[in-house]
């Protein structure tokens, strides 16, 4: 009775090379392919990769637990922003589709500011605020929040990389209603001075 010799061939090294890239390559292009919800609500004033213009905070880079805080804020009515809560409002209603759109955005890369130059004494004095607060009026180190480069936390923005125009406008004193983690910093703004909040938007350029 006859026989088959079957002969499996092993791939090249280079071949698995080339698979596994291909691999990679397939797999990061589907988890970088924007949710079709940050296209239709997001993208028109964050940008694509939420690396958007001045006139809208940056999202790239942002943490994914605040941003979802955010959006679910806004789907509440418990916050707004110009226009935005509105689109939220009216389309967002999953908590899936939440996650999704502050997990894509939260693994974008901020893209670099271009550097300033800024007087030391004021970047001196920003970087003393951020990194030890001024207890005696009753402000906290910022970084306890906010990370010690800026990069946020699950309740705290990530402001390394943010507009500047747009934190100068966060850091206002508002007697409007707001959240609670909103009305505990609004606290903490009462007790700095326009020359404080100058010298931390300084510093904060350069993270």
């Amino acid at each position: 009775m006859g026989g088959y010799t079957f002969i499996i061939a092993r791939p090249e090294p280079r071949m698995k090379a080339h698979l596994f890239a291909l691999l990679l390559a397939v797999s990061s292009s589907a988890l970088a392919a924007p949710p079709k919800l940050a296209l239709q609500l997001c993208a028109a004033c964050h940008g694509r990769d939420g690396n958007g213009p001045p006139s809208a905070p940056r999202l790239a880079g942002q943490q994914a637990d605040y941003i979802a805080q955010q959006l679910d804020w806004m789907r509440l009515g418990q916050r707004e922003d110009g226009g935005a809560h509105k689109l939220v409002w009216d389309t967002l209603k999953s908590d899936a589709d939440i996650q999704a759109i502050a997990h894509y955005f939260a693994a974008q890369s901020p893209a670099p500011h271009p550097a300033k130059p800024a007087d030391p004494a004021l970047l001196a004095a920003g970087r003393k605020l951020y990194t030890e607060g001024n207890l005696a009026v009753g402000a906290p180190p910022c970084f306890t929040c906010h990370g010690e480069q800026g990069e946020g936390g699950s309740a705290a923005p990530r402001l390394a990389g943010q507009h500047a125009g747009y934190l100068a406008e966060r850091m206002k004193v508002s007697d409007q209603p707001q959240p609670p983690a909103r009305m505990e910093m609004q606290e903490i703004l009462k007790t700095l001075s326009p020359d404080d909040i100058k010298a931390l938007l300084a510093y904060l350029a350069t993270l």
